[in-house]
């Protein structure tokens, strides 16, 4: 069973290293001081999150992976995609929401430990790096008139 949570963990921790890498990528373009502690404030939350989340598998004596694998592609798109600050905070924004819905939706299939830490540690981090994504955008969006 503990090879399952494993997994699980790894799973995560993919995710979590290629947010990791996508804030560090984001950090190199963007100039505004507001919108660099903001990327920095998310940047914290997920490393953290990459933290936890080796401990766990390093605790089931297993090996924890390094890597972004298949997430790694959407940090290098990102950085190309992102001509502008808007356009990177939009794109960041966007992932926030996928990871988010994603972490929603396994709150359904995994069981304890994993769902514990999935629900203690990542989804509440999750909601927060999100919001700060998601006020961050709405900066950039017009005023109504």
């Amino acid at each position: 069973m503990s090879k399952e949570f494993i997994e699980e963990y790894n799973v995560f921790l993919a995710g979590e290293f290629s947010a990791v890498e996508t804030y560090l990528l984001a950090l190199k373009t963007v100039k505004s001081e507001d919108i660099r502690q903001a990327l920095a404030k998310c940047l914290n939350s997920h490393s953290k999150r990459v933290d936890k989340l080796t401990a766990c598998v390093l605790d089931l004596g297993g090996k924890p992976d390094t890597t972004a694998g298949a997430w790694g592609p959407f940090a290098a798109f990102c950085q190309k995609a992102g001509a502008s600050e808007a356009d990177a905070i939009g794109l960041l924004e966007q992932s926030e929401a996928e990871r988010l819905v994603q972490y929603e939706a396994q709150q359904k299939i995994v069981v304890s430990p994993v769902l514990e830490v999935l629900t203690n540690d990542l989804l509440q981090a999750q909601h927060e790096t999100h919001l700060t994504m998601s006020s961050l955008l709405k900066s950039f969006l017009p005023t109504p008139k």
